[in-house]
């Protein structure tokens, strides 16, 4: 495993070249002589640290070669260390305390020492700890002063100073590193002895990354829409942090979706703008938010208890798309039926409508007179709540300018299950919710509770 790729012997200082490969010092500086290898190496007087101390140790008396550790439990301290040095005893309990979680007991897991471990292993696994993530190496990266380190670990490093963490020593520019390839020698070894680990750290890097694609935070609390204000109670912890996060971004905001049934799914959202903050004593908060765009969650993931999602934007479709509504599938009817007079007019027929392509007045005409028949027939303090919470309802002049927030207004204010209002967030044609805000109001219409007048939000 450790032959000179120059001189085919035994590796004697060795220094690993820009192209991952490592010959011996005395070869330094040449043309790497492995033939599939493409790019010339840097000149370095400096040994590789890592693969100095990784050969020192394979090549070890035999004595050790084979000597089982006993290992210990999550429970037990492991005082009956088989390493008679001593030196090497306290490297092996500095990677353990290196290796372990400022939360959890300072013991080794049994799970991470597999019985049937040698001394020599032990031994290894101090060596191939990254002196910055404090884990084992993920793609090795040696550096030109011959310090190895995790190749995302060293790029986060050269975000802060271009030394190299251990030495200080100079570094290349970023770019240098961009693109390095890991460190051959030292790659075999982790494969070889500690397969199962670098797979788990891979498992975990993986997900890392793919957490830190998800950046719009999640509240998942109740249905808003957009251009419709909403207030907000802020208790848990998680929350608070998830608030305070937001409050320091550049545009405070974040999205919000209802609680999902068991075993389904939200997918469709608002992202809410934040207006005011209320600081309560106790650390809650109450948040003054107004809904801006729809978006679809694409992944989402969890970040220190709340859900993170990577999203994308929700347009309606232009006014001049041809939208088929008489395909519209038809939507579950609102709230609790009961005998009604079919024959009673309740609203205009819609295939009254003039002109079939471009129903949009007619529907928005329809809305506003039963919003009218609500205002007129509730009892005051409905009255009075919808236009606290809402405001009241928009002039025919606002709804036929601005239709699309209009939808989304009498969906908010209509008495309905909100699994059904939420049908509303994925349509994208403006005459398709209003179409659907119709049929709910020709629900309503026909159930006996709207015929005595009492209206119950």
């Amino acid at each position: 495993m450790f032959t000179c790729i120059a001189c085919r012997a035994l590796l004697t200082l060795p220094t690993t070249l820009r192209c991952g490969h490592s010959i011996c010092a005395a070869h330094t500086p040449p043309i790497c002589p492995d033939p599939a290898c493409t790019p010339d190496p840097e000149a370095t007087a400096h040994h590789d640290v890592t693969l100095s101390k990784l050969i020192a140790i394979l090549h070890d008396d035999d004595d050790n070669d084979n000597n089982p550790c006993h290992v210990p439990s999550a429970t037990q301290p492991d005082d009956n260390d088989d390493d008679s040095d001593l030196l090497t005893h306290l490297k092996t309990e500095s990677a353990r305390q290196k290796a372990t979680r400022p939360s959890s007991p300072l013991l080794r897991p049994s799970h991470e020492f597999p019985s049937g471990m040698t001394s020599r292993q032990k031994r290894l696994l101090t060596e191939l700890t990254c002196e910055i993530c404090y884990m084992l190496l993920y793609e090795p990266v040696t550096t030109p002063c011959q310090h190895t380190f995790c190749a995302k670990c060293l790029h986060r490093s050269l975000d802060h100073s271009s030394a190299c963490p251990l030495c200080r020593a100079a570094l290349p520019s970023f770019s240098f590193f961009q693109s390095h390839p890991p460190n051959a020698l030292i790659l075999r070894v982790i494969t070889t002895y500690f397969s199962a680990d670098y797979n788990a750290r891979a498992a975990a890097i993986l997900q890392a990354e793919r957490d830190a694609r998800l950046d719009t935070p999640i509240f998942v609390c109740q249905l808003c829409f957009p251009g419709m204000p909403t207030f907000l109670h802020f208790f848990e912890p998680r929350y608070r942090l998830m608030l305070r996060r937001c409050l320091e971004s550049p545009h405070p905001s974040f999205g919000m979706v209802m609680p999902p049934r068991p075993g389904a799914q939200i997918d469709y959202g608002t992202m809410l703008e934040i207006r005011s903050v209320q600081l309560l004593p106790d650390g809650r908060s109450m948040v003054e938010t107004w809904g801006t765009w729809r978006f679809r969650i694409l992944e989402r993931g969890s970040l220190d208890g709340y859900m993170v999602a990577r999203i994308e934007r929700i347009e309606d479709y232009a006014d001049e798309i041809d939208v088929d509504i008489d395909s519209t599938p038809a939507p579950s009817e609102p709230g609790t039926s009961s005998p009604h007079d079919d024959s009673e007019p309740v609203l205009p027929s819609l295939s009254e409508s003039p002109t079939a392509s471009s129903p949009t007045p007619l529907l928005i005409s329809h809305c506003l007179s039963f919003l009218t028949h609500l205002h007129n027939h509730s009892t005051p303090w409905v009255v009075q709540r919808l236009s606290t919470s809402y405001g009241p309802p928009p002039s025919l002049s606002t709804a036929l300018a601005r239709p699309g927030s209009f939808s989304f207004y009498v969906a908010t204010v209509l008495p309905i299950d909100e699994s059904e209002k939420a049908k509303l967030l994925p349509i994208r044609s403006v005459c398709m919710r209003l179409r659907l805000c119709v049929w709910w109001i020709e629900g309503l219409r026909r159930e006996w509770w709207f015929d005595r007048g009492c209206v119950i939000l």
